[in-house]
């Protein structure tokens, strides 16, 4: 594995984030913005664990339980605390929110960013 926990991960994917990651919601000024159901794929992808979701005025949003801790990596795009209900996802329901083409832009795109640093 490249990144030792995910901690370590979010200081890569946080430089990750592009149009290619979300298309057509990208924002520069807030790079998070709309990407936590492609994050808590690309986290999924390199630590395992399960997804999990909780409703928020602008809608679902995912993040990560590994090894029985919550990781929010993408959090950052919040202006006010998240109520999270830690409720249960998957995989699949996060690609409703993602497509598997934003995902390999991730994964690349923090590969890239491990190759530089």
């Amino acid at each position: 594995m490249r990144y030792a926990t995910p901690a370590d991960f979010y200081h890569a994917v946080k430089h990750a984030w592009s149009a290619e990651t979300i298309p057509d919601a990208f924002d520069p000024a807030n790079p998070c913005l709309n990407q936590c159901a492609v994050t808590a794929l690309a986290t999924q992808h390199f630590f395992g664990g399960d997804i999990f979701k909780t409703a928020t005025k602008g809608g679902t949003h995912f993040y990560n339980c590994i090894d029985g801790r919550y990781w929010d990596l993408a959090t950052d795009q919040f202006d006010e605390p998240i109520p999270y209900d830690n409720s249960p996802s998957s995989t699949e329901e996060a690609h409703e929110h993602a497509t598997p083409a934003q995902l390999a832009a991730l994964i690349a795109n923090v590969e890239r960013q491990h190759q530089e640093a």
